[in-house]
């Protein structure tokens, strides 16, 4: 039978005690796999057992014979080996020697361990802090990646699942650093180290960390399956409140409700009949202080594109520009008012100060 075991296989005295408990409940620890935080037990006689963990020197994914002969002739039998990094020892004799005496001696075999998982520690700490600094320099230098970032398909959840599987590996990274160093500190001092320790809240580590994968995992999934596609729906057939400016009514506007975590609400509208058409993106922002990044992101997309922009002074927005493209006759308002922003395309009306505050007057409904 699979059982949860601590998060942490370098939490020693943790694990050995959750095995040790569960002998004697009558399941015995036969296979340490290393992966998902369990082990499997078979069910036998309750008894009191000793497990004892090793440090597996460097390849090696079985001890050699000699040392299988003097455990054994000590009264320990093996009984698997974790990862390729720590073997598990079983003794059924309660007057048989431990392991190890000299705790000095011990700490030697963990120095090779602690050496090993601190360079992959530090191999996945620069690769992290290399993405990161990257990424700040995307996001510094490249202002019309917020815009994208914003129209992005993603939905809050998916992006907690995101972070939430971020922080599950820096948490399971920091407890085996922080677990091994405690151990090594007391075995160098020249301290025996404790053989078990309370692990219920270890264990229910496990679960959340399981748990944030799979939430993970499920996001991934709804990634793939999610549409590249939606389509809009004629805004009188939908009950929410729409933000939008038509000149032939409700009826000749389609409506599309995006989902993306940074923004609390989001709509794209368009209207293409007769002598107007309009394709809009109105968001309200869930960080008010982002709102300035969006505006400064589009127009700078617009700048890129060759499309000057130029700023208006228009009662009751915070901020208003416009730009044209005349090659295909587009005009283009973007305004502001608060956490909401609205980017407005129109390929038949020039815009004016006029329309810009019918539009400043639906924020205002809005706010």
């Amino acid at each position: 039978m699979l059982k949860l075991m601590p998060m942490n296989v370098y939490d020693v005295a943790a694990q050995q005690a959750r095995m040790e408990d569960q002998a004697a409940r009558g399941w015995f620890a036969t296979s340490v796999p290393g992966i998902f935080f369990l082990a499997v037990f078979e069910k036998g006689e309750p008894k009191a057992v000793r497990y004892r963990l090793e440090p597996a020197p460097v390849k090696e994914s079985r001890p050699d014979p000699e040392r299988l002969a003097a455990y054994r002739a000590m009264g320990w039998e093996y009984v698997d080996t974790s990862g390729k990094s720590m073997h598990l020892w079983r003794c059924d004799d309660p007057e048989a020697p431990e392991l190890h005496t000299d705790p000095e001696t011990e700490a030697q075999a963990y120095d090779r361990l602690f050496r090993r998982h601190r360079k992959v520690t530090q191999f996945w700490a620069a690769i992290t802090a290399l993405l990161a600094v990257l990424a700040i320099q995307t996001l510094l230098t490249d202002r019309t990646l917020f815009t994208w970032r914003v129209e992005e398909w993603q939905p809050l959840w998916r992006e907690a699942a995101y972070w939430g599987f971020l922080l599950a590996l820096a948490l399971a990274a920091f407890q085996q650093w922080w677990s091994l160093r405690r151990y090594l500190r007391l075995l160098r001092a020249g301290v025996p180290a404790p053989h078990g320790r309370p692990y219920r809240l270890a264990c229910w580590l496990s679960v959340a960390v399981m748990l944030l994968w799979g939430f993970y995992i499920a996001s991934l999934c709804a990634d793939m399956a999610d549409p590249r596609s939606r389509p809009f729906e004629p805004a009188e057939t939908i009950d929410a409140p729409i933000p939008y400016v038509t000149e032939q009514g409700r009826n000749s506007v389609q409506a599309l409700h995006w989902d993306n975590w940074l923004t609390t609400d989001q709509w794209w509208t368009f209207e293409g009949m007769g002598g107007w058409e309009t394709e809009n993106r109105y968001y309200r922002l869930r960080f008010p202080w982002t709102a300035d990044d969006l505006v400064d992101s589009i127009l700078a997309d617009y700048e890129e594109k060759g499309w000057p922009v130029t700023a208006w002074q228009v009662p009751g927005l915070d901020e208003a520009w416009v730009s044209t493209r005349s090659d295909y006759g587009y005009w283009f308002l973007v305004i502001r008012l608060g956490d909401q922003v609205w980017s407005i395309s129109t390929g038949t009306t020039e815009p004016t100060v006029e329309l810009a505050e019918r539009y400043a007057a639906v924020l205002a409904e809005f706010q």
